[in-house]
């Protein structure tokens, strides 16, 4: 598992960018590695922010502090979709729980509790069943608020992330994982609100997605095998 609290980057930079079409889907992203630090998005998720409104937070990974992300939420007329990774799990998880009016759904890349103490990660470097079980409660909570939960673990071994987790919010598998995650959402009649409005423009973002980095993921795992 690799530890994000000596990283520089997290120091640099702007705390939020914003891009994408104001009257669009909100996403909120809630990053520990501070990947957007020069006053844009990582270049992944450029094509989504032509189809979505995305939000990038840039957390104290060793604290999941959360304040400018609740001020954010609080000035967002439409419900947003969250979407975190590592030791931001539970802020995000935090977050929905106090603002199931403003949140539509949770979307979590390789979990990881923000105190580890007591706590191991199995041998591939993930913490899947702490999520599983720590959590369970809390996201069968949200459910039932018509607030839709997710969460997905990389894998290095995959030729396609070759990295160990948490694999950063910023690779094109994660990118691609989220969006087909928040397409899934579409449609699911557990969130009580109307979804169908939203269904063109997530289509379009996983469209973005797969035309541009799709054939070079597959690629990388053709050549592994």
């Amino acid at each position: 598992m690799r530890d994000f609290h000596d990283d520089g980057v997290r120091r640099e930079g702007p705390p939020v960018v914003w891009h994408g079409p104001e009257a669009a889907p909100v996403l909120l992203v809630l990053d520990p590695a501070g990947e957007a630090k020069h006053d844009t998005l990582p270049a992944t998720w450029r094509p989504l922010a032509e189809h979505l409104r995305v939000g990038w937070c840039r957390l104290p990974a060793e604290t999941g502090d959360t304040p400018s992300v609740e001020e954010l939420l609080e000035g967002v007329t439409t419900r947003v979709h969250l979407v975190a990774a590592g030791t931001a799990a539970e802020a995000a998880l935090r977050l929905a729980e106090t603002h199931t009016d403003r949140v539509r759904s949770v979307v979590v890349a390789d979990p990881a509790p923000a105190r580890r103490d007591g706590i191991d990660a199995d041998a591939h470097g993930s913490y899947a069943d702490w999520w599983d079980t720590d959590t369970a409660a809390t996201r069968q909570h949200l459910l039932a608020r018509g607030v839709r939960v997710a969460a997905f673990v990389s894998r290095d071994t995959d030729p396609a992330v070759r990295v160990e987790p948490p694999v950063p919010l910023g690779h094109p598998e994660v990118v691609g994982r989220v969006v087909q995650l928040l397409l899934s959402f579409q449609g699911d009649r557990a969130d009580p609100e109307p979804v169908e409005p939203e269904r063109a423009e997530v289509a379009q973002a996983w469209q973005a997605v797969r035309t541009q980095f799709g054939p070079a993921l597959e690629r990388a795992r053709r050549s592994a095998g």
